[in-house]
């Protein structure tokens, strides 16, 4: 068989690659988009991190702080503390300077106190710079720790000694306020007993029908109580203030070990109480007395003076029935019963005491009546200068002065008199017989009281003066007794 040779060779067929299979493609497609994600993640990773270090939002060295900042913060935090509790004992420092047992205390007490309040200052003013860490480096830090170190020592020794003085200024002024409130009550129970003493001779010496009479019984009755209550107070007071002494003798070392006397302790706080409640007691306790004893020596004066008029009286009769069987004019009377004549001459037991035949005889022209003290004289010469004297008084205090006794008689001084008491002088050697003298009442009648006080500051100026005999160290203690500066004797 022939074969037909083409005149022209077929041309060549393109070549043709083979097709990829459909699951090869979409495994190319997932590698790309992985690659893109991952980029992408990276890229974001960085871009976040330069921002935190831009923005100081991630810090290694702060997160981790280094062991001096550490102990920086602490120190500042117990020095925040250590400065609010000595700032607390300073105020209290402070307040008791300004309390009555501040103001009582002793000079040197006080001056310790100031001292030790000063050196506080100082201490809470360096505790102040190291109470903050200005940038938080290690430099300031450091800088905080050494400032903190070297107020260790001094904290808790300033503390100590601020605590030590401020008990001290309180136990002396305290034992002071007790002292000064136990002189005024014994001196007014024993001006009490003896005007006690006075009162029962004048009730028994008087008629059974004298007005009076039996306001002055009352008077004594009830002065018994009053004297038996001061009697106990004192008692108190003195347990309280050995206490104290006891206290106070107790060394500082042991006193630290022990707690005893120190400030806010429990024993400390019962001792203060117990010395408050004497204190408040004796306050009105000794008003209540020196109004008992004011009480009974005008119960007992107004008793005496009917006495005396009924002698006066007695003896007017007598001089009348004389004048008759002689022959003398009866009406004849000058307005005096002038008996100087037949009034015995006579000595004072006491040096500074002067007898004087006009002693307790003046004349109703000689004498006037006290402006503010009704039925109550002294020499017409001294009376305006009492007034004055009053009216001073009055301002200061808002009452008149109370008068107890003025210018007294002859007779009214025999029916005083006691040999047995010093209580009133001998007929003719008193100066309430020359009427130059006065007994204050109220507030007066207790040495260390404030009107008693005012008056010693300032009467003289207006020519009344406390005589030495009547002064605490005098012969015979009375702060009721006041007297012109013309008196003859200093009685």
């Amino acid at each position: 068989m022939l074969t037909q040779t083409p005149l022209w060779p077929e041309p060549p067929a393109p070549p043709t690659s083979p097709r990829p299979r459909r699951g090869t493609r979409a495994s190319e497609r997932r590698r790309k988009r992985w690659t893109i994600g991952i980029v992408a993640a990276v890229t974001s990773l960085v871009v976040a991190a330069g921002s935190a270090y831009a923005f100081d939002v991630f810090d290694p060295e702060a997160a981790t702080p280094s062991s001096a900042v550490a102990e920086a913060q602490v120190a500042i935090a117990e020095s925040v503390s250590l400065q609010t509790a000595l700032t607390t004992d300073l105020d209290d420092a402070r307040a008791v300077l300004k309390s009555p047992d501040g103001k009582a205390a002793n000079k040197s007490t006080r001056r310790a106190l100031n001292t030790a309040i000063e050196d506080a200052e100082r201490v809470v003013t360096s505790l102040k710079s190291v109470t903050t860490l200005a940038s938080g480096t290690e430099v300031d830090a450091s800088a905080v720790l050494k400032a903190s170190d070297a107020l260790d020592d001094d904290v808790p020794a300033v503390t100590a000694a601020l605590r030590e003085a401020t008990g001290a200024v309180v136990a002396s002024g305290r034992q002071a306020r007790l002292a000064r409130a136990v002189s005024g009550l014994e001196k007014a129970r024993d001006g009490l007993k003896s005007a006690v003493a006075d009162g029962e001779q004048v009730h028994a010496e008087s008629a059974a029908d004298a007005a009076g009479r039996d306001a002055l019984r009352a008077a004594l009755d009830d002065a018994g109580d009053l004297t038996s209550q001061a009697d106990k107070l004192i008692a108190r007071a003195a347990e309280v203030q050995t206490a104290a002494e006891t206290k106070a003798d107790a060394s500082p070392a042991a006193t630290a070990q022990s707690g005893t006397a120190q400030p806010g302790s429990a024993e400390a706080g019962a001792a203060s109480e117990a010395s408050t409640d004497v204190l408040g007691d004796a306050r009105p306790l000794t008003k209540a007395l020196t109004e008992a004893t004011a009480g009974i020596k005008e119960a007992a004066a107004a008793v005496s003076a009917e006495t005396a008029d009924d002698a006066a009286e007695a003896e007017a009769g007598a001089t009348d029935q004389g004048a008759d069987d002689t022959g003398t004019d009866p009406g004849d009377d000058t307005g005096t019963t002038d008996d100087t004549d037949t009034a015995p001459a006579g000595t004072c037991p006491e040096p500074d005491q002067v007898w004087s035949a006009e002693n307790g005889h003046l004349s109703s022209s000689e004498l006037a009546q006290i402006p503010f003290a009704s039925g109550h004289y002294v020499r017409s010469d001294v009376v305006s200068a009492l007034a004055e004297l009053n009216a001073a008084y009055a301002a200061e205090f808002g009452v008149n002065m109370t008068i107890n006794s003025s210018y007294r008689t002859y007779a009214e001084q025999e029916a005083l008199y006691d040999p047995s008491s010093k209580t009133a002088a001998p007929p003719g050697c008193s100066n309430h017989g020359t009427g130059l003298a006065i007994d204050i009442g109220g507030g007066v009648a207790a040495f260390g009281s404030a009107q008693y006080d005012w008056l010693k500051a300032n009467a003289e100026a207006y020519g009344w003066v406390h005589p030495p005999f009547a002064e605490p160290s005098g012969r015979n203690p009375e702060p009721w007794h006041w007297q012109s500066v013309k008196a003859p004797n200093s009685y």
